[in-house]
C-alpha cells in the first residue's frame, strides 16, 4: 500500500488541471480592466486556475478583488511594470522541496505582491478530499523555492 500511495503523490502532477491545451488568458498581468458591476476600474496583478476556469486578482482601490473573467473587461493597457519579469510562467513544470524527495509540479498561479513574484503550486493531490488538510490545494512560493524543470 505505501508504494502506491509514494506513486500518487509522486506522479499526480503530471496532468495539468486544465486538460492537454492551457486555456488563455483574458488579461496579461498589470493589464488594466474595467468592473461594470462597480463602475470602476483596475488591474490584474495575479491569476489562478481554480474550479476549471480562470480566477484573476484584481487590485482596485487598494483591494484586491478575486474574480472570474464574466466580471470584468480587458483595456488591453498595460500599467507601468512596478516589478521585474517573473521567473517562471504559468505552465511551467518545476521542482519543489516539499519533503525528504524533492517533487515536480506545475505552475498553475501567478501573483505579484510587493514587488514580488509568488508562483501557485499544487501541494497535495487533487484525489484527497479537502476539508481535513486545507480549503485550498494551492502553496504560493517564491522564485527561491523552486527550480526549472524542463518537461
Amino acid at each position: 500500500m505505501i508504494n502506491q500511495v509514494t506513486t500518487l503523490e509522486s506522479c499526480w502532477h503530471t496532468s495539468p488541471p486544465w486538460g492537454k491545451a492551457m486555456p488563455p488568458l483574458a488579461v496579461r498581468i498589470l493589464e488594466k480592466v474595467f468592473l461594470p458591476n462597480f463602475d470602476l476600474s483596475g488591474y490584474c496583478c495575479g491569476v489562478q486556475w481554480e474550479k476549471q476556469e480562470w480566477i484573476y486578482a484584481i487590485v482596485c482601490q487598494s483591494e484586491t478583488l478575486y474574480l472570474p473573467r464574466q466580471e470584468f473587461q480587458a483595456k488591453n493597457v498595460l500599467e507601468k511594470p512596478t516589478v521585474s519579469t517573473p521567473a517562471f510562467e504559468l505552465g511551467d513544470v518545476v521542482e519543489v522541496d516539499f519533503s525528504e524527495q524533492p517533487t515536480q509540479r506545475i505552475i498553475q498561479g501567478i501573483f505579484s505582491l510587493k514587488s514580488t513574484w509568488l508562483y501557485g503550486v499544487e501541494w497535495r493531490s487533487p484525489i484527497l478530499e479537502e476539508g481535513a488538510f486545507s480549503p485550498s490545494r494551492i502553496i504560493w512560493l517564491a522564485d527561491v523555492d523552486l527550480i526549472s524543470v524542463d518537461a
